[in-house]
């Protein structure tokens, strides 16, 4: 008699045949609005997004890495702006913008518009090792709140999270060498001594 196929090997065969394809990426845009669910490490009021998108676009495999491509080189590119102004004023000037030519007391006055794509080494930089996501200072934070069309920025948020940022900076309690359980924050709160 012989013996039947086995169950199991077949059903590797089949597995090993069998791959999840993406053929496109959807996108999906949303309005941005005051967060108040994360804690920025700076001050200032937390980004968000509406709770429904306004729009959603299709790309194929390839656009879509194209434009994230595209878009990552232009953060780039104002990310190197900003280092190029934030620079020492004392010894860089010359390299800010228009290859030198611009003498340093007006160097203090400059904008990123100022900064020329000729003064950025862009190439020296691979896009995708360098791209990450950096956080955002205040003032920029609330200039694309007001951008979005945020008219009232709630300004108690800010103070909560000054509230929490401050709490997260203590933690344990101020035992030293040994525990007093009758004084001790930790002791109380039903955990081991920090």
């Amino acid at each position: 008699v012989p013996s039947a196929p086995s169950i199991l090997r077949r059903s590797r065969c089949r597995r090993a045949g069998k791959r999840v394809r993406f053929a496109q990426v959807t996108v999906y845009y949303f309005a941005r609005r005051q967060g108040f669910t994360c804690v920025p490490s700076a001050g200032g009021s937390s980004l968000g997004m509406a709770p429904r998108h306004h729009r959603a676009r299709r790309y194929s495999l390839s656009q879509f890495a194209h434009l994230r491509q595209v878009s990552h080189r232009q953060h780039l590119r104002q990310h190197l702006r900003r280092e190029k102004l934030r620079a020492p004023h004392g010894s860089v000037p010359p390299q800010l913008t228009q290859n030198g030519t611009v003498p340093s007391a007006e160097a203090a006055g400059l904008t990123l518009a100022d900064v020329s794509d000729d003064d950025l080494d862009v190439g020296q930089v691979e896009v995708g090792d360098y791209f990450y996501l950096q956080p955002l200072p205040t003032k920029r934070r609330r200039a694309l709140l007001r951008a979005s069309g945020v008219r009232r920025i709630d300004a108690e948020e800010r103070q909560e999270l000054r509230a929490l940022r401050l709490s997260r900076e203590q933690c344990g309690c101020l035992c030293r060498l040994t525990c007093e359980p009758r004084t001790c924050a930790c002791s109380q709160a039903g955990i081991q001594c920090q």
